[in-house]
């Protein structure tokens, strides 16, 4: 009788696996600009006029679907910049994602190189194809001295991105709720929150720490408008805490769109340092306490896209601050490929008002190739 039972009990499990199929993707996206900045009088020395960023994004998965509610995932991705002539932001690395999730009707548990759950819930101002507002890739063109990574360097004055990103893609454990009353709850436990996309540097005393945060998100459809708000909070030991609030509003191809992060440390947390010394990069840690907001407006047609948006970022009892204006235009004139035509204002000052500041415009054309 229990052969019987086991026979059985192994059969349905191979009608199950065989019921279900084989889930991949794979997709590669290639962009290439160039872009003419131009500078203030006292900055035209310092930094060049004529930029040439090239980067390449590949993304693959494979899976195994079970029905429809249960299946398994397997993801590897990676990115490369090169080419870059302005040094002070991150260029010129490889980057990697590996990751894995399982989804069930209970919810879907991730594991791996990924952001964290209140990051992959946000919502906030709308993006242009590869111009985003947060971390954006404006400084490319015009060189922020208040968010630096290169070489043994790394620095962030006031935040980069209104989306919780200080431990960016440092390996974690995140957990999505199912949907309920068109919302969805999530949590990430990060056991080291170093990773060289996020703020955090790995000279700092608040290195080796972790992160947990919790995400909320709902999308509400009312006919005439479509909503999505998110919340987001993050404790990130020794270090700081986090709060972000976003909201989008879509109708008849408008999309308006803003986010708020605020970040704050308690008697707990390691003291703030603001000091610059050059032996010492780690002292650069304004991001720790400040805010950030961002608001855009884009209209979609068809092929072509276009939005105006706006980037502020502060730190408390400093004079650092980043203020970037974008207005981004794309054209996609076949699913391959797109052209892009942007222009942009920034201005940043640094710690001191009348050092370690930078402001200026850039007209930045380009191509994008997916493959």
């Amino acid at each position: 009788m229990k052969k019987y039972l086991t026979a059985l009990i192994l059969s349905g499990v191979a009608s199950s696996a065989l019921a279900g199929e084989v889930e991949y993707n794979y997709g590669l996206t290639v962009n290439g600009f160039y872009g003419y900045s131009e500078y203030a009088d006292k900055y035209r020395q310092a930094y060049k006029h004529n930029h040439t960023p090239v980067s390449a994004e590949i993304t693959t998965s494979v899976g195994y679907r079970f029905d429809d509610d249960t299946a398994v995932t397997l993801g590897i991705d990676g990115q490369i910049a090169d080419g870059k002539e302005v040094e002070d932001y991150n260029q010129g690395e490889w980057g990697e994602n590996i990751y894995a999730s399982v989804e069930t009707a209970y919810g879907e548990l991730s594991a791996g190189q990924i952001y964290n759950a209140a990051y992959q819930m946000a919502v906030g101002a709308p993006v242009v194809g590869a111009f985003r507002v947060n971390n954006s890739p404006i400084t490319d063109f015009i060189a922020n001295p208040n968010w630096q990574r290169h070489s043994r360097t790394a620095s962030y004055r006031t935040l980069n991105s209104t989306y919780l990103n200080t431990d960016a893609d440092a390996p974690k454990i995140s957990y999505v709720s199912p949907e309920f009353y068109a919302t969805k709850i999530a949590f990430s436990y990060t056991p080291d929150s170093y990773t060289k996309a996020g703020l955090i540097n790995k000279h700092s005393r608040y290195d080796n720490r972790s992160s947990y945060a919790v995400g909320l998100y709902n999308d509400l459809d009312l006919d005439y408008v479509e909503i999505e708000s998110s919340l987001g909070y993050a404790y990130n030991r020794k270090n700081n805490q986090e709060v972000s609030a976003g909201l989008s509003l879509y109708r008849k191809g408008w999309t308006l769109g803003g986010s708020y992060r605020k970040s704050f440390t308690s008697s707990h947390d390691y003291a703030l340092n603001l000091q610059e010394a050059d032996d010492m990069p780690w002292y650069f840690d304004g991001y720790r306490r400040g805010q950030a907001f961002n608001v855009g407006l884009s209209y979609e047609i068809g092929p072509f896209k276009t939005g105006l948006s706006y980037f502020h970022a502060e730190a408390d009892k400093t004079s650092a601050q980043d203020n970037i204006v974008t207005f981004a235009n794309r054209f996609a004139f076949c699913k391959y490929a797109a052209i892009y035509l942007t222009t942009a204002y920034a201005e940043y000052k640094g710690i001191k008002s009348e050092t370690g500041g930078n402001r200026g415009y850039a007209v930045i054309s380009g191509l994008e190739l997916n493959f």
